[in-house]
């Protein structure tokens, strides 16, 4: 049994746990970055929510490859940018949920539902996770930093 399954409170969510993640084959990983369909965080500009200051879907004729993920950009000038400091402009925590690599998961995101706080960009799954993240986000912040180590080596996703 592994380190996720023994946080569970109980052996069926261990269950559903393993279940799902076999069941996201489609979301694994090639690159070090959260990935669907082969392309980084669901095909979101990763410039866009810095510059522009919403979420918005790249053009496939527009990507670049970084770390061995794809991403896609709205614009020449993003894809520029991006070439330029990809650090800068990556997603924290290689794209997964913010709040559940806080929990010691990597779990799939919503491109919809971001922030970005103090220059850094983070990515949550859903409304709901976003608004647990935001009400205890310093202290979630230091639980992720903390497990993105282990996290990150992780091949399961949760979906």
């Amino acid at each position: 049994m592994n380190g996720r399954c023994r946080r569970a409170t109980a052996g069926a969510l261990c269950s559903l746990f393993v279940i799902a993640a076999v069941a996201v084959t489609s979301l694994a990983e090639s690159g070090q970055f959260y990935e669907k369909d082969g392309v980084a965080i669901d095909g979101f500009d990763p410039v866009a929510y810095f510059e522009d200051h919403q979420a918005v879907k790249g053009l496939p004729t527009l990507s670049h490859v970084y770390k061995g993920s794809t991403f896609r950009f709205a614009s020449p000038r993003h894809l520029a940018l991006f070439r330029q400091t990809p650090e800068r402009f990556a997603p924290q925590f290689g794209g997964f949920c913010a709040y559940g690599v806080a929990e010691g998961v990597k779990a799939a995101v919503a491109g919809e539902i971001w922030e970005v706080v103090e220059g850094k960009l983070y990515l949550n799954h859903d409304s709901q996770v976003q608004m647990k993240w935001n009400a205890r986000r310093p202290a979630l912040l230091r639980s992720a930093e903390a497990n993105w180590p282990q996290v990150e080596s992780s091949t399961e996703v949760y979906p």
